[in-house]
């Protein structure tokens, strides 16, 4: 065998290879490279446009929470409101009660002092109109007899005693 034609250069083979190789660079980029390029953007605009969604979601669900906690704080305000005017109400009826009370303790206090001194009047009416009598039963009886120290005193004794028991 010719190990020299072997390692010998020949041009027309490597003309033959390099326009071989160009041919397989050709065939390769026009339907090997272009599909998997194409594919690797489409994968890539489905990448970024996942990305972008997830952002929107995430910027909507920030928008969400700002308008829940606004929504929130409203809603503490409101009750806090209701509380207040609800704790200024009661003190309010509770002072009204406090006024309506107390006017009507003065008025039974009132009352409870004309109807006393009715009674001591009345009482007092009584006595006179007793002690009216009484003196005049005296006088009766002192024009009756004649008085002397000793039967003045008795009398004035037994005027007292049925003033007393009258009393």
């Amino acid at each position: 065998m010719n190990y020299q034609s072997l390692v010998e250069f020949q041009y027309w083979t490597v003309i033959g290879q390099i326009c071989n190789l160009l041919l397989q660079m050709y065939l390769f980029k026009r339907f090997l490279f272009k599909p998997i390029k194409n594919i690797l953007a489409q994968r890539q605009s489905e990448v970024d446009s996942t990305y972008d969604e997830a952002a929107k979601a995430k910027v909507d669900a920030e928008n969400a929470k700002a308008e829940y906690e606004s929504h929130l704080r409203e809603a503490r305000a409101e009750a806090a409101a209701i509380t207040s005017r609800a704790v200024e109400t009661a003190k309010r009826q509770s002072a009204e009660l406090v006024k309506a009370a107390e006017a009507e303790t003065v008025a039974l206090r009132e009352k409870a002092t004309r109807d006393i001194e009715l009674e001591r009047r009345k009482a007092m009416n009584e006595a006179k109109g007793e002690i009216s009598s009484l003196a005049v039963e005296l006088a009766s009886k002192v024009v009756k007899k004649e008085i002397d120290q000793k039967d003045h005193e008795a009398l004035f004794e037994q005027f007292i005693d049925e003033l007393g028991e009258k009393l």
